[in-house]
C-alpha cells in the first residue's frame, strides 16, 4: 500500500526514491528538471557546453571553462554576446548534473538539421554540434538585452530548460506568427525572426509594462514558446541592459 501523501518517508525510502538513475543514456534527463551528462570515455576526456552556473553536481575530473567577457580584438557586439548569452565549456571525465531555476528539461537530438534556441533558455549542448550565438533583432536586440539566440546545427544532443508545457506552431509564408520575445524558446531552420515595436502590444499582452516588443517570424517551419514570460533574464543579468551599458560606459 502507497504511503498517505503527508505521511513523512524514512530516511531509506528517501535515499531509495531520490538516488540517481545509473542510466547509460550519455546525455539524458536525470528527472523532469535535472540534466545528467556523461563526459569523456576512458581515459579519452570529453566535453559539452553548459548554461554558467548550471552545474548542481559532478563526479570525476571536469575542468570548467568560461568564455571572457572581453576578449582582445573583440567586437562591441562579441562582447554583448558573451555578456547576454555567455557559455561554459566543461571539460575532462565524469558526470555532470544540470538544472535552472527547478525549470521542466527538453533534450533533442539534431541529426543534420538546425535550429535557433533562445539563448536564455539552452542549459547544455554537446561539443560535437556547431554552435553561433546570434543577436535577433540589431539595435532593437541591443536596447532590449538578453535577446539572443544560439543557432545549433549538426549531429549531437541539446537540452532547453522550459518554464512549462511548450506549444509548437507552424510558420508559413501564409501565414506568419507573431510571439512574445520572452516566451519564445525556439525556431527550426527556414524560418526567419524580426522585432518590431508595438504599443498595443504593450497594452495588450504586457499590460503597460516592460518594452513594446513582440517578435514577428516569417518562413516556412516552426516556432516553440512557453507558457510564460521569462522575466527572470533580468535577475539573471543582476541589473536591466541599458543601466549595465550605461555603468560600461561612464562607471
Amino acid at each position: 500500500m502507497s504511503k498517505e501523501i503527508n505521511e513523512p518517508l524514512s530516511l531509506t525510502e528517501f535515499l531509495e526514491e531520490s538516488r540517481e538513475s545509473g542510466s547509460a543514456v550519455r546525455f539524458g534527463a536525470e528527472s523532469l528538471r535535472i540534466l545528467r551528462v556523461e563526459i569523456g570515455d576512458g581515459d579519452n576526456e570529453g566535453e559539452v557546453w553548459i548554461k554558467p552556473g548550471a552545474s548542481i553536481a559532478y563526479r570525476g575530473v571536469i575542468d570548467f571553462q568560461r568564455l571572457p567577457t572581453f576578449a582582445r580584438g573583440a567586437s562591441f557586439r562579441e562582447t554583448m554576446a558573451r555578456e547576454k548569452a555567455p557559455l561554459a565549456l566543461a571539460v575532462g571525465r565524469g558526470k555532470i548534473w544540470l538544472a535552472h531555476h527547478g525549470y521542466h528539461l527538453r533534450v533533442l537530438k539534431l541529426s543534420g538539421e538546425t535550429i535557433f534556441v533562445a539563448a536564455r533558455e539552452l542549459l547544455a549542448f554537446e561539443g560535437t554540434l556547431e554552435h553561433e550565438v546570434q543577436l535577433i533583432g540589431g539595435g532593437i536586440g541591443l536596447v532590449e538585452g538578453g535577446l539572443f539566440a544560439v543557432r545549433l546545427s549538426g549531429h549531437g544532443s541539446f537540452a532547453i530548460a522550459i518554464h512549462g508545457d511548450p506549444l509548437i506552431l507552424h510558420v508559413t509564408p501564409e501565414a506568419p506568427v507573431t510571439t512574445d520575445p520572452l516566451a519564445t524558446l525556439a525556431w527550426t531552420d527556414g524560418v526567419i525572426p524580426h522585432l518590431a515595436t508595438d504599443v498595443e502590444w504593450r497594452s495588450l499582452f504586457r499590460h503597460g509594462g516592460g518594452e513594446p516588443f513582440q517578435m514577428q517570424l516569417i518562413g516556412d517551419g516552426y516556432v516553440a514558446v512557453q507558457p510564460s514570460e521569462d522575466d527572470d533574464k533580468w535577475a539573471d543579468a543582476g541589473l536591466h541592459p541599458m543601466r549595465r551599458l550605461k555603468s560600461w560606459i561612464f562607471g
